[in-house]
């Protein structure tokens, strides 16, 4: 089906904003964290390094976790505009990403860069201990498995969006970028992967608000 071709978008039904703020919604987070994760902080696994990077990586992580929650809006959005905000895939899958995904943000992004922040004013023997608890949070042990669930909630999430806005027509390549933004973020948040994810779901939005805008212009 055609751009052209493709059916009218359904109207929003649960989500009573402003045209201007529900698009800024929209577009504003997936675009800014996908700028976001370019500047990902990957220090070299050394305690020193981790120790310079720390006030960086933990403010880092908070920013991301202000904006996974601003991306939850944004994905709950385009999924209103296919009538899919009440589905069930929608809301349990961002339910899991936003407790899961922010659990492990606080975890292995804020708590480890507080942690080696604090070990400055330590021994060498004691900034290696707290090194040692640290260093395998981001990528493995309990805090990565948080990771690992939260990831799956936004493939639930994402991906049945995908399959809905096929199912009602959209064009081919909006339902591919919201497809590619459940797929890409498998392989974890930070650049390059997590930028082509919020990437291509922020391309899809623009699709969605380039649509309307015309459909507005042709209805006047």
């Amino acid at each position: 089906m055609s751009y052209a071709e493709a059916r009218p978008l359904s109207p929003p039904t649960g989500w009573a904003l402003p045209a201007t703020a529900r698009r800024a919604l929209l577009l504003a987070p997936p675009l800014t964290l996908a700028a976001l994760e370019i500047v990902h902080p990957q220090p070299d696994e050394n305690v020193q390094a981790l120790m310079d990077a720390s006030t960086w990586f933990a403010g880092f992580h908070l920013i991301q976790l202000v904006l996974a929650g601003l991306v939850a809006v944004s994905v709950l959005l385009l999924a209103d505009t296919f009538g899919r905000a009440k589905a069930w895939a929608t809301r349990l899958g961002i339910g899991v990403f936003l407790v899961f995904f922010s659990a492990y943000d606080a975890i292995a992004g804020i708590g480890t860069g507080l942690a080696m922040r604090n070990a400055r004013d330590l021994s060498a023997t004691q900034q290696a201990g707290v090194f040692e608890v640290v260093k395998d949070w981001p990528a493995a042990g309990s805090p990565f498995v948080l990771s690992i669930v939260g990831t799956l909630g936004w493939v639930v999430a994402v991906g049945a969006l995908a399959f809905a806005a096929r199912r009602e027509g959209a064009p081919r390549v909006q339902w591919i970028l919201i497809g590619l933004a459940a797929f890409f973020l498998l392989g974890g948040h930070p650049f390059p992967l997590g930028t082509l994810a919020f990437g291509s779901l922020f391309a899809a939005a623009l699709l969605v608000v380039a649509r309307e805008i015309r459909s507005g212009e042709r209805s006047r």
